[in-house]
């Protein structure tokens, strides 16, 4: 739990840090960029910190290309 808050306290510095910077420039790109990344990385950390199942994404891949290789074997045999 306590590494949970760190990792939040983290991500808020780094929002402190950065945030004013990319406005003041007018990067609002990057800005939204910058913040839908730091969100996901926090949230993922966070998750993996608490230990919870977090599903594998290699597994979606192979479940979706797995009747495309299947089709390739049977045509090559």
């Amino acid at each position: 739990m306590i590494w949970s808050a760190v990792i939040v306290l983290a991500s808020l510095w780094t929002l402190k840090v950065e945030v004013p910077r990319l406005r003041k420039e007018k990067l609002y790109k990057e800005l939204w960029v910058f913040l839908i990344a730091i969100s996901i990385s926090a949230l993922v950390s966070v998750a993996v910190s608490l230990q919870l199942l977090l599903l594998n994404p290699l597994e979606l891949i192979a479940y979706l290309f797995r009747p495309m290789g299947k089709m390739i074997t049977t045509l090559l045999t």
